[in-house]
């Protein structure tokens, strides 16, 4: 009897160890992958035997393999990729749109608004000149290009952002697909008492890319399976997986079940980022840069009636812009067919240029809101390179971040070849140590044999 015990235990013994060398194997094979997490051997004292009233231990035996993660850290991963990834995507964006307004520069709308006016005073000091009339038509075409421009600008910002948030969605909708598999997977192995180690570092992969890209809210069950909201909206358990899709509804762009049941509330993520600007951001620059164009055609306009063309007879009574509608700033076809229509005089003489001067000076006059057209517009501006300012700053105090985050689970999770190699040393000093306890015992049998 106490030879095949021993027999038993030694034998017991050698394969708990040479599966616990597997697993110190299979972590350095995986020292290169990012995505795997390094996996331990619990080995725990196997069942006592009761015989002749004595208890009599039977060796070691493998619990489990667990993975050495950090529930906190992960946790906090999670979190900090959607702000991270929203401020990150929005200084890019925004940084497009402050290159549609290539401010500071002589292309600027700002220098070409005050070359503009500056043309009317030009224009005051020899109303009569085709050349100076010329050249307030050539600076209000010029101004009317760059307008263009800006809100073409707007558009294709816009309609890039479109394009790429249905990429997104449907983006999100595989990651969710591949959840719900994953999920079941996970159960099923769970259930059978099965190991799912390498099933949970592709679940975590998932998450991990899902929540950089939208808010997102994650549970873990007993079983190892995630259930995962989006935006207050329920996306994936181990049962089901919702599908989604993209919307424009008034120039608000967002993303609801294909039921049409639920609307989720995107804040955050690389997707918050292109639904802050596509929905908030431009249209906020836009109407600031509509108001400051509007008026200026409203004040040109409304001098230029008062003025007398430099035809014979003079005319009188009509506008130098056509009404701005927020996409084009056009002249007057009749204006630029014949520039002696525009109106520099006040008096109907042909050397008055009262007219020139009352439009001039329009560029220092508070006509919006109690400010000068030109202040409203660096106001604008400069709202627009703070925001990129603020959003560069947020993303660079988020990787920070996060490299500390990935630091403490590298330091926890990632695998150590020096440690890795002791526990390979370990466990095979153990496996040659349990060969010779049967050694031991077949010199002992062969002894009991002779005897006999």
């Amino acid at each position: 009897m106490a030879l095949s015990r021993l027999f038993d235990i030694s034998r017991r013994s050698m394969a708990t160890y040479q599966r616990s060398m597997d697993v110190a194997s299979n972590n350095i094979a995986n020292v290169g992958n990012k995505d795997y997490t390094r996996q331990r051997a619990v080995l725990s004292t196997e069942n006592t035997q009761q015989y002749a009233g004595i208890t009599w231990g039977s060796g070691v035996k493998m619990d489990d393999i667990t993975r050495i993660r950090s529930s906190l850290t992960d946790n906090q991963i999670i979190s900090n990729n959607q702000r991270f990834s929203f401020n990150e995507r929005s200084s890019v964006l925004l940084g497009q749109v402050e290159e549609v307004f290539s401010e500071p520069s002589e292309l600027g709308i700002s220098n070409l608004m005050g070359q503009f006016f500056s043309s009317w005073s030009e224009l005051s000091a020899n109303p009569t000149s085709s050349a100076l009339r010329g050249n307030v038509v050539y600076s209000a075409q010029n101004l009317a290009a760059k307008v263009e421009e800006v809100n073409e600008g707007f558009k294709v910002i816009k309609s890039s952002i479109y394009y790429e948030f249905n990429d997104k969605v449907r983006e999100v909708n595989n990651i969710l697909t591949s959840l719900k598999d994953i999920n079941r997977q996970l159960s099923e192995t769970t259930a059978i008492g099965n190991n799912g180690n390498d099933l949970m570092d592709k679940r975590d992969l998932l998450v991990d890319s899902l929540s950089k890209m939208v808010n997102v809210s994650v549970n873990y069950e007993l079983d190892e399976t995630v259930n995962i909201s989006i935006g207050g909206v329920f996306a994936v358990d181990k049962a089901n997986a919702i599908q989604f899709e993209a919307t424009n509804i008034d120039g608000k762009l967002g993303m609801i079940s294909k039921d049409g049941q639920s609307n989720v509330r995107i804040i955050n993520g690389e997707m918050g980022a292109l639904v802050d600007t596509f929905t908030n951001k431009i249209p906020a620059y836009e109407e600031k840069l509509n108001s400051i164009i509007t008026q200026l055609v409203t004040s040109v306009n409304a001098i230029h009636n008062t003025g007398y063309s430099n035809e014979d007879p003079a005319q009188v009574g009509f506008d130098f812009f056509e009404a701005y509608d927020g996409d084009k700033l056009k002249i007057k076809k009749e204006i630029l067919n014949d520039y002696n229509k525009i109106a520099a005089s006040g008096d109907g003489t042909s050397g008055n240029g009262d007219i020139a001067i009352k439009i001039y000076e329009i560029g220092d006059a508070n006509v919006l809101n109690g400010s000068k057209l030109g202040d409203i517009y660096s106001t604008l501006i400069s709202e627009v390179g703070s925001n990129v300012q603020n959003a560069e700053r947020m993303a660079e105090s988020g990787a920070l971040v996060l490299q500390q985050l990935h630091n403490q689970k590298d330091s926890v999770s990632a695998v150590s070849v020096d440690e890795e190699m002791m526990d390979v040393i370990k466990f095979q000093k153990a496996y040659e140590a349990s060969a010779k306890l049967i050694r031991m015992a077949d010199e002992m049998l062969e002894t009991l044999i002779n005897m006999v």
